[in-house]
């Protein structure tokens, strides 16, 4: 009897220690990355930590050194006390984040649509070399190795991608006189 329990308390210590590296939420390993503490400024800044911790996600994360070359600047995004830049902030945030967890290795060779949590579609080029997430003008390159995290991947990036939205101008209507 006492050996059993000898053996199941080596094998609950080989079940730890064989746990995955990443147990922090994607969230976690942002703030504790020194490379990202501008992003996870803006994150608190405009309440979106919760979007970084749930469900099954990957994250094209911009460094700190792209949001200090992001044209425009970024302060309109860590002013979260402005509802109009609060809205335009989490529209960026969740426009970078898409549903699933891919990882470049998966990304390479093709060309992959994903949907963000901002609702939209995101096109994701791997045919491209570095990969390139969203429009051609306004998307962004990888710049780095993926990080795993416990819920999901962050692969930076080497700026913040802006949605691009299709116009439609819609037909003139004909009138029949």
């Amino acid at each position: 009897m006492k050996r059993t329990g000898v053996f199941l308390a080596a094998l609950a210590m080989s079940a730890i220690s064989a746990a995955p590296a990443f147990a922090a939420n994607v969230y976690e390993t942002l703030k504790s990355n020194p490379q990202f503490s501008t992003l996870t400024k803006i994150i608190e800044a405009n309440d979106l930590k919760f979007r970084y911790t749930e469900g099954s996600i990957t994250v094209f994360a911009p460094t700190d050194e792209a949001l200090a070359n992001q044209p425009g600047g970024i302060d309109d995004l860590l002013a979260g006390d402005n509802p109009s830049n609060k809205e335009n902030a989490r529209a960026l945030l969740l426009y970078s984040i898409v549903s699933g967890r891919h990882v470049p290795a998966r990304l390479e060779g093709k060309v992959t649509e994903a949907t963000t949590l901002q609702r939209g579609k995101v096109k994701i080029d791997g045919t491209k070399s570095p990969i390139h997430y969203g429009s051609e003008k306004f998307g962004s390159n990888v710049s780095g190795e993926a990080i795993e995290a416990s819920n999901g991947v962050i692969i930076p990036v080497d700026a913040l991608a802006i949605p691009v939205f299709e116009d439609e101008t819609p037909k003139a209507e004909s009138s029949a006189q």
